[in-house]
């Protein structure tokens, strides 16, 4: 599956990615409550309105999820037309595992967003609302692909199942080993997707 992303959107996920690596480095050397907003911006060399372009507050700028899937890698998914579910699946887990790679995460920055999470219910629920935000899409584009409505089971269902073999995948990552040469989670959610599919296929769900 072509990944061909516009100048303009490497430039927004850079600025994103800027902002994001500034938030956490504040964080692991002061501690969450003593970092600010215009502290942030600062370290990160953008204005406050830059900030609350990409960001609604602090927490989001830690709490780490998928930027949204491009529209022309969307579309390119729902083009192929429906399918049986399991290859609906795998391919979706591909299309997400590989939107990921572009922009892939620090790996101690993974663990601290995660161990904070654990921590402050307000990164907690940050993460959460990412992660749904994200599952929607994934269940929109499942959904026009397979002709169905995005409130059918079906499209939900298969969403949830390819989002949660990447988050199984992403958090074994934060705390395991390199795999790669990138050092990336790919190969863990690769593992991961492996396993749903094969769960998938023996239970015929």
């Amino acid at each position: 599956m072509a990944n061909q992303i516009g100048l303009r959107e490497r430039r927004r996920r850079q600025t994103s990615t800027d902002i994001r690596d500034a938030a956490m480095r504040l964080t692991q050397e002061r501690g969450w409550d003593k970092v600010t907003i215009e502290e942030i911006c600062i370290e990160a060399g953008i204005s406050t309105r830059t900030f609350f372009n990409y960001f609604p507050n602090k927490e989001s700028a830690i709490a780490y999820g998928p930027s949204d899937i491009p529209a022309e890698l969307g579309a390119e998914f729902v083009a192929a037309g429906p399918a049986p579910y399991s290859v609906v699946l795998a391919e979706l887990i591909t299309l997400v595992a590989h939107h990921l790679r572009d922009m892939p995460p620090k790996r101690d920055q993974a663990a601290c967003m995660l161990e904070l999470a654990k921590t402050t219910p307000a990164v907690l629920a940050t993460f959460l609302a990412e992660m749904e935000r994200f599952q929607n899409q994934l269940t929109d584009i499942v959904a026009r692909r397979q002709t169905m409505r995005s409130d059918d089971e079906i499209p939900a269902l298969i969403s949830a199942l390819a989002l949660t073999a990447v988050r199984s995948g992403f958090e074994r990552w934060s705390d395991g080993e390199p795999e790669d040469a990138d050092d990336t989670p790919m190969p863990y959610v690769e593992r991961a997707a492996a396993l749903v599919n094969s769960i998938f296929t023996e239970y015929k769900l």
